[in-house]
């Protein structure tokens, strides 16, 4: 089975930038020993047709879960 976590980039609705989400992310890699399949930016998109405006929210980790992929959440 596959599952996912997901790390926020923002504390408080403070934006932090993408970093705080990497360091997290790294983190609970370590301690938990999973071995990722896929990361992926997690990005808001906001605005109109006219003005379109992007800003990166976290990052999630694919991951096995079970015997094939070590430790879960």
């Amino acid at each position: 089975m596959i599952a996912f976590r997901d790390f926020s980039s923002s504390e408080y609705g403070r934006p932090e930038g993408i970093d705080r989400a990497l360091v997290e992310a790294n983190a609970w890699l370590q301690r938990t020993g999973v071995k990722p399949l896929n990361i992926e930016t997690l990005t808001r998109i906001a605005g109109g047709m006219a003005s379109l405006r992007t800003s990166d929210i976290g990052l999630r980790v694919w991951y096995l879960v079970g015997a094939d992929g070590g430790a879960g959440r």
